[in-house]
């Protein structure tokens, strides 16, 4: 029994600090009126092919094989909130195709121009762009106490107004799990992983699940 009492130890000091958790400040926008379509994700290389910020390391691209998994992801995600009528990443990625970046003023006006067009070729009134940025694979097994390599995944949201050129909000995702006694302010976070490392995708989904609510989708 001795050693279960560290951990039921670490529970009751983590307890007051669930308590205190701040819910985001960022309020949900309303649900957007029109045809939406949800691009496929694309994993930018080069932080010209970004809309906004930059990456945490340029030239490291992400396997195909996990974009799918993240297209599929994103459908199930919207599913479960609801949502309908809009154009799957499936049938956007035909107009992703077709476009192509352009030369216009500096590289992120480009990526901007390039994202408007392809809402233009579905038809859109709004256009969903996701990104993901950063893909680290978990790596070890699934026990707390051994020395592992840990999910990282950074993800960006852009909700793209296709009729006014602009984008309406940007939800930007950037977690490297942590054991507890790393990081007790987020231990609400350890608790409702149940106390193990996740995968990447665990976190693509929680990214999705935050991002999708915030963007009022």
């Amino acid at each position: 029994m001795k050693r279960f009492i560290p951990f039921f130890l670490v529970c009751f000091l983590a307890l007051p600090l669930i308590g205190c958790q701040s819910k985001s400040n960022l309020v949900k926008l309303p649900r957007p009126i029109g045809t939406i379509a949800v691009a496929g994700f694309t994993n930018p290389v080069f932080n010209w092919e970004l809309l906004a910020g930059y990456l945490p390391i340029e030239g490291k691209p992400v396997d195909k094989k996990v974009l799918k998994e993240l297209d599929d992801k994103m459908v199930e995600v919207l599913g479960k909130h609801g949502v309908t009528g809009y154009a799957r990443p499936a049938i956007t990625r035909q107009c992703q195709e077709i476009e192509v970046f352009e030369n216009l003023g500096t590289r992120r006006e480009a990526a901007f121009s390039y994202w408007v067009k392809v809402g233009k070729c579905m038809a859109a009134d709004y256009i969903l762009v996701p990104q993901v940025l950063f893909w680290q694979d978990l790596r070890g097994m699934q026990k707390a106490d051994l020395n592992i390599q840990p999910a990282s995944v950074v993800i960006d949201l852009f909700l793209i107004d296709v009729n006014n050129k602009r984008i309406v909000r940007r939800y930007h995702f950037d977690e490297t799990q942590q054991t507890l006694m790393e990081n007790m302010l987020h231990a609400d976070k350890f608790f409702n992983r149940g106390g193990k490392w996740v995968t990447s995708l665990y976190l693509a989904d929680e990214a999705l699940q935050s991002g999708l609510t915030e963007l009022g989708l």
